[in-house]
Protein backbone atom coordinates (compact mmCIF):
# COMPACT_ATOMS: atom_id res chain seq x y z
CA UNK A 1 0.00 0.00 0.00
CA UNK A 2 2.13 3.00 -1.18
CA UNK A 3 0.27 6.93 -1.55
CA UNK A 4 3.59 8.66 -2.34
CA UNK A 5 1.35 11.20 -0.59
CA UNK A 6 3.92 12.96 2.66
CA UNK A 7 0.88 14.98 2.95
CA UNK A 8 -1.23 11.78 4.19
CA UNK A 9 1.68 10.98 6.48
CA UNK A 10 1.79 14.52 8.03
CA UNK A 11 -2.21 14.25 8.53
CA UNK A 12 -1.46 10.68 10.32
CA UNK A 13 1.58 12.73 12.13
CA UNK A 14 -0.14 15.08 13.76
CA UNK A 15 -3.87 13.75 14.27
CA UNK A 16 -1.66 11.38 16.53
CA UNK A 17 -0.37 14.22 17.84
CA UNK A 18 -3.62 15.91 19.21
CA UNK A 19 -4.99 13.24 20.46
CA UNK A 20 -2.19 11.83 22.16
CA UNK A 21 -2.40 15.31 24.33
CA UNK A 22 -6.36 14.93 24.40
CA UNK A 23 -5.80 11.69 25.79
CA UNK A 24 -3.33 12.73 28.69
CA UNK A 25 -5.39 15.57 28.92
CA UNK A 26 -8.63 13.71 29.91
CA UNK A 27 -6.63 11.36 32.01
CA UNK A 28 -5.09 14.23 33.75
CA UNK A 29 -8.61 15.50 34.71
CA UNK A 30 -11.02 12.33 34.35
CA UNK A 31 -14.06 14.13 36.11
CA UNK A 32 -14.07 16.64 33.22
CA UNK A 33 -13.44 14.29 30.57
CA UNK A 34 -15.92 11.81 31.36
CA UNK A 35 -18.68 14.60 32.18
CA UNK A 36 -18.09 16.04 28.57
CA UNK A 37 -18.71 12.08 27.35
CA UNK A 38 -21.70 12.54 29.44
CA UNK A 39 -22.69 15.60 27.55
CA UNK A 40 -22.42 14.42 24.28
CA UNK A 41 -24.59 11.15 25.36
CA UNK A 42 -27.23 13.56 26.91
CA UNK A 43 -27.29 15.79 23.48
CA UNK A 44 -27.22 12.94 21.25
CA UNK A 45 -30.41 11.54 23.26
CA UNK A 46 -32.22 14.63 22.96
CA UNK A 47 -31.70 15.23 19.35
CA UNK A 48 -32.58 11.30 18.66
CA UNK A 49 -36.02 11.82 20.82
CA UNK A 50 -36.90 15.06 19.00
CA UNK A 51 -36.37 13.52 15.61
CA UNK A 52 -38.42 9.97 16.51
CA UNK A 53 -41.28 12.70 18.04
CA UNK A 54 -41.17 14.37 15.05
CA UNK A 55 -41.60 11.40 12.92
CA UNK A 56 -44.67 10.41 15.12
CA UNK A 57 -46.19 12.99 14.25
CA UNK A 58 -45.69 12.43 10.19
CA UNK A 59 -47.61 9.21 10.40
CA UNK A 60 -50.80 8.48 9.02
CA UNK A 61 -52.68 6.45 11.84
CA UNK A 62 -52.62 6.43 15.63
CA UNK A 63 -51.15 2.74 15.53
CA UNK A 64 -48.36 4.05 13.79
CA UNK A 65 -47.73 7.24 15.59
CA UNK A 66 -47.77 6.72 19.00
CA UNK A 67 -44.67 3.81 19.21
CA UNK A 68 -42.78 6.88 17.74
CA UNK A 69 -44.34 9.50 19.83
CA UNK A 70 -43.87 8.04 23.45
CA UNK A 71 -40.23 6.57 22.64
CA UNK A 72 -39.25 9.86 21.18
CA UNK A 73 -40.47 11.81 24.41
CA UNK A 74 -38.98 9.33 26.67
CA UNK A 75 -35.67 9.52 24.84
CA UNK A 76 -35.71 13.50 25.05
CA UNK A 77 -36.37 13.44 28.40
CA UNK A 78 -33.65 11.26 28.96
CA UNK A 79 -31.55 13.73 27.13
CA UNK A 80 -32.69 16.50 29.09
CA UNK A 81 -31.87 14.56 32.26
CA UNK A 82 -28.61 13.48 31.49
CA UNK A 83 -27.96 17.08 30.13
CA UNK A 84 -29.60 18.57 33.65
CA UNK A 85 -27.56 15.92 35.89
CA UNK A 86 -24.35 15.09 34.43
CA UNK A 87 -22.83 13.64 37.51
CA UNK A 88 -25.88 11.40 37.61
CA UNK A 89 -25.38 10.43 34.29
CA UNK A 90 -21.72 9.81 34.81
CA UNK A 91 -22.63 7.36 37.96
CA UNK A 92 -25.06 5.33 35.77
CA UNK A 93 -22.55 5.36 33.21
CA UNK A 94 -19.63 4.21 35.29
CA UNK A 95 -22.13 1.88 36.76
CA UNK A 96 -22.79 0.35 33.05
CA UNK A 97 -18.94 0.49 32.17
CA UNK A 98 -18.50 -1.71 35.87
CA UNK A 99 -20.96 -5.15 34.59
CA UNK A 100 -19.97 -4.62 31.20
CA UNK A 101 -15.72 -5.33 32.26
CA UNK A 102 -17.53 -7.89 35.28
CA UNK A 103 -19.52 -10.05 32.18
CA UNK A 104 -16.52 -9.34 29.52
CA UNK A 105 -14.02 -10.50 32.15
CA UNK A 106 -16.45 -13.60 32.99
CA UNK A 107 -16.79 -14.49 29.26
CA UNK A 108 -13.07 -14.39 28.45
CA UNK A 109 -12.10 -16.00 31.36
CA UNK A 110 -14.30 -19.29 30.07
CA UNK A 111 -13.57 -19.06 26.58
CA UNK A 112 -10.45 -18.40 27.39
CA UNK A 113 -10.32 -22.44 28.73
CA UNK A 114 -11.95 -23.44 25.11
CA UNK A 115 -9.11 -22.34 23.30
CA UNK A 116 -6.32 -24.04 25.63
CA UNK A 117 -4.33 -26.35 23.57
CA UNK A 118 -4.04 -23.17 21.30
CA UNK A 119 -1.08 -20.84 21.52
CA UNK A 120 -2.01 -17.74 23.21
CA UNK A 121 -5.06 -18.94 25.05
CA UNK A 122 -3.41 -17.33 28.41
CA UNK A 123 -3.00 -14.02 26.88
CA UNK A 124 -7.07 -14.41 26.85
CA UNK A 125 -7.53 -15.46 30.17
CA UNK A 126 -5.01 -12.85 31.77
CA UNK A 127 -7.51 -10.56 29.75
CA UNK A 128 -10.47 -11.56 30.98
CA UNK A 129 -8.39 -11.34 34.42
CA UNK A 130 -7.86 -8.14 33.95
CA UNK A 131 -11.38 -6.76 32.61
CA UNK A 132 -13.19 -8.70 35.78
CA UNK A 133 -10.59 -7.30 38.08
CA UNK A 134 -11.35 -3.80 36.60
CA UNK A 135 -14.99 -4.08 36.27
CA UNK A 136 -14.89 -5.22 40.22
CA UNK A 137 -12.86 -2.25 41.32
CA UNK A 138 -15.01 0.46 39.48
CA UNK A 139 -18.27 -1.07 41.20
CA UNK A 140 -16.74 -1.33 44.80
CA UNK A 141 -15.53 2.16 44.43
CA UNK A 142 -19.27 3.44 43.03
CA UNK A 143 -20.33 6.07 42.80
CA UNK A 144 -16.86 7.99 43.55
CA UNK A 145 -15.48 5.95 40.61
CA UNK A 146 -17.27 7.52 38.34
CA UNK A 147 -15.53 10.28 38.99
CA UNK A 148 -12.04 9.06 37.55
CA UNK A 149 -13.75 5.82 35.71
CA UNK A 150 -14.95 7.39 32.33
CA UNK A 151 -12.35 9.84 32.25
CA UNK A 152 -9.55 7.58 32.08
CA UNK A 153 -10.83 4.89 30.17
CA UNK A 154 -11.35 7.76 27.28
CA UNK A 155 -8.11 9.10 27.66
CA UNK A 156 -6.05 5.78 27.40
CA UNK A 157 -8.47 5.38 24.39
CA UNK A 158 -7.43 8.30 23.08
CA UNK A 159 -3.52 7.75 24.08
CA UNK A 160 -3.48 4.86 22.13
CA UNK A 161 -5.45 5.47 19.02
CA UNK A 162 -2.81 8.42 18.90
CA UNK A 163 -0.05 5.93 19.41
CA UNK A 164 -1.29 3.62 16.78
CA UNK A 165 -1.43 6.63 14.21
CA UNK A 166 1.79 7.93 14.60
CA UNK A 167 3.11 4.36 14.35
CA UNK A 168 0.69 4.01 10.93
CA UNK A 169 2.40 7.10 10.10
CA UNK A 170 5.95 6.37 10.55
CA UNK A 171 4.59 2.98 8.46
CA UNK A 172 3.58 4.68 5.53
CA UNK A 173 6.37 7.01 5.41
CA UNK A 174 9.07 4.23 5.69
CA UNK A 175 6.72 2.57 2.89
CA UNK A 176 7.07 5.39 0.63
CA UNK A 177 10.48 5.77 0.60
CA UNK A 178 11.14 2.07 0.10
CA UNK A 179 8.48 2.17 -3.00
CA UNK A 180 10.08 5.88 -4.31
CA UNK A 181 13.86 4.00 -4.16
CA UNK A 182 12.03 0.72 -5.82
CA UNK A 183 11.01 2.97 -8.61
CA UNK A 184 14.38 4.45 -9.53
CA UNK A 185 15.57 1.18 -10.47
Amino acid sequence: MSTNNPTQTRHLTLTGIVLIIFGMIAIATPAVAGTAVVMVIGAVLLIAGIVQFIQGFRAESWSSKLPPLVLGLITAVCGLGVLGHPLLGLKFLTLLLAAFFVVEGFWKVIASFGYRPATGWLVMLAGGLLSLLLGVIIWQQWPVSGLWAVGILVGVDLLMTGASMLALAGTVGRLDKFTAGASGL
